[in-house]
């Protein structure tokens, strides 16, 4: 599992050095240039044919490599039922990642604005050169990159399968129920099929933290330079890795090194971190200088959000750690109808969206949270080093979390920076599922939960598009202006949810509004303020086609296309995943360790052979 894990996380890591080679020095050669890189990995594929059958050797890799197979056909399914993105109040991102992506496949201007206000290096660029090297062997279209983009997001299962040896001691359960409850899991299935990055740097930082203990444990330099050079990956994935390589490094320093002043060690990890990390700060600086970089980096996690909190940066961490804990219903049942809609399911949606991706402990799941904690505090009143190194873990990373959140959010701020910390949590829970049978049947009741509130339900609101029998979006935000296209209907989402629909189609939406206004008013006389605000919105929306995206709406008709575009309004893949969950539940129940009575009788009847078999050969 070290071998394969750590191959996937280099392999990565040198597949986007040299994808950044080509960017920086042929410009125009990506399409070349990606597949140079391409009939390389393939050559080497070849070469190492036997080290890869070796390592197919081992019954632990198979069982993961299967279950890492399941999961991208699952998450498949669940891309083929989402026809736009939403929740709560998230809107945008999922489209600034591929903006930043067509910046790099197609060499846009280093100074391109970035959707949301931003700049380039206000994002590190590992996740987007990965797909910018497929999307130029294939299309620069959207639905290549959902594909690509849910690949790379659920390498995230490999480390956890590799780290479950060292979250349970015996260990006492399989790679199975990890798979399970992966699969049934809002945290992880929402970020596998969303179009983000933060779950690339938490594949690169549940490697390190595995790699950092096992190299403690073993005394190995090798894994102690592979856990940093993770780290450097989690850091150009996401910025949201980087508490994570601050608190490993200082927990480096204050006790292995300092104990044994490793300097060949400590040289060798901090070189084997800087090289991937000189490669992307070096063409930051030299393109926006220490100013223009640093800045970008503070206003894009720190800075976010503070020109609308006036009061006390302490108070409001203190706050946010808080409102993370105790979740918004229980707190404020106004907030409840924060996103008011006519659509029942939608505001259902919303608010279980809200408590799986924002709240500290039920990202982890509505029961798996409360048993992770209860597992974790029975852990950590062993005075082993183990405990040790989770008693600093856990606080520092959760108090760190919170410090580097820019905004004040009273739903929680979770989802910025501790989705590693969750996700170690899930595989804690995974590897302890077999340890008690109550503990095993707590799980998958709240296995059944989770995913009916936070899998199924969230993939079929997201199936929802406008269409000659039903209308759920016809509350649009574009910019400033607030449009409602027809009255509300039953079937109505909320406006953040509209956003994101209009992002979707934009540049063909903006054309088409603006020829019925230029229809009404073909002088520019009589437009009501509202209808000059938006008609000067819609016409900044055209002229950000060619300054932002390079005029890529305008060649692929006006719109994106989604992955679930192409199987329509049919709702078999809504049933074909309601099925899999029921099935992935009764496997998952079907796993739980049997109570003491069954197991004596289990016992008895596997021994009764046996004895047979002896009586047999005495009376011979």
């Amino acid at each position: 599992m070290e071998k394969l894990c750590g191959a996937v996380g280099l392999s990565l890591i040198l597949v986007w050095l040299a994808g950044w080679t080509i960017y920086l020095a042929a410009p125009g050669g990506w399409t070349l240039g990606a597949a140079g890189i391409s009939v390389i990995c393939a050559v080497l594929g070849v070469l190492g044919w036997r080290d890869a059958r070796a390592l197919a050797a081992s019954n632990r890799v198979r069982r993961s490599l299967t279950g890492f197979a399941f999961l991208v056909v699952w998450t498949l399914v669940i891309l083929a039922t989402i026809r736009h993105y939403s929740g709560a109040g998230w809107t945008g991102d999922w489209l600034e990642h591929f903006q930043r992506t067509l910046v790099y496949l197609h060499h846009l201007p280093a100074g391109t604005e970035i959707f949301g206000g931003y700049r380039v290096p206000s994002r590190p660029p590992l996740a987007h050169i990965v797909a910018a090297l497929v999307m130029a062997q294939t299309q620069d279209r959207f639905e290549i990159f959902q594909a690509v983009s849910a690949f790379l997001n659920l390498l995230l299962f490999l480390p956890c399968c590799l780290i479950l040896p060292l979250l349970a001691r015996p260990w006492k359960s399989g790679v199975l129920p990890l798979t399970c409850i992966f699969a049934l899991s809002p945290l992880l299935m929402v970020n596998a099929t969303y179009t983000g990055v933060k779950t690339v740097a938490a594949f690169f930082v549940v490697l390190a933290v595995a790699f950092y203990l096992r190299g403690c444990r073993k005394n190995d330099p090798a894994r102690i330079c592979m856990a940093f050079l993770s780290l450097a990956g989690a850091s150009l994935a996401h910025y949201s890795g980087l508490p994570y390589a601050v608190f490993l490094s200082v927990h480096y320093l204050a006790t292995r090194f300092r104990r044994t002043w490793r300097w060949r060690e400590l040289v060798a990890a901090a070189g084997c971190a800087a090289v991937p990390l000189l490669a992307w700060f070096g063409w930051c600086v030299s393109n926006f200088g220490i100013g223009g970089t640093f800045s970008s980096v503070v206003h894009a996690s720190v800075g976010y959000g503070q020109e609308t909190y006036q009061g006390s940066y302490l108070i409001k961490c203190v706050a946010n750690l808080a409102d993370a804990i105790v979740p918004h219903f229980l707190r404020d049942w106004s907030l409840v109808r924060a996103w008011g809609q006519p659509n029942t399911l939608g505001y259902l949606r919303d608010n279980a969206f809200l408590v799986y991706q924002t709240s500290l402990v039920f990202t982890m799941g509505a029961v798996g949270g409360p048993l992770v904690v209860w597992l974790l505090f029975r852990v950590l009143r062993r005075r082993t080093t183990a405990a040790s190194f989770w008693l600093a873990f856990v606080p520092s990373l959760i108090a760190a979390g919170f410090l580097v959140a820019g905004e004040r959010d009273r739903f929680g701020v979770t989802h910025l920076t501790l989705i590693p910390m969750m996700t170690i949590g899930i595989a804690f829970l995974a590897a302890n599922f077999s340890s008690r049978r109550w503990l095993s049947l707590a799980v998958v009741t709240g296995c059944a939960i989770d995913f009916s509130l936070g899998v199924l339900l969230q993939a079929r609101v997201e199936h929802l598009e406008n269409t000659a029998k039903q209308t759920p979006f016809t509350r649009i935000q574009v910019g400033t202006v607030r449009l409602d296209l027809a009255p509300a209907g039953p079937e109505t989402l909320s406006r953040p949810s509209g956003g994101n629909w209009f992002r979707k189609h934009q540049y063909a939406l903006s054309e088409q509004w603006l020829r019925a206004l230029s229809a009404a008013h073909p002088d520019g006389r009589g437009l009501t303020p509202a209808q000059d605000t938006a008609r000067g919105e819609l016409t900044a929306i055209l002229r950000q086609d060619v300054s932002m995206f390079g005029g890529w709406y305008k060649r692929n008709g006006g719109e994106l296309t989604f992955f679930g575009d192409h199987f329509g309004d049919s709702d078999w893949t809504s049933l074909l995943l309601a099925i899999g969950g029921v099935g992935l539940l009764w496997k998952l129940a079907r796993y739980a360790p049997q109570s003491a009575p069954a197991r004596a009788v289990v016992e008895a009847a596997r021994a009764a052979p046996a004895k047979a078999k002896g009586a047999r050969a005495r009376k011979r």
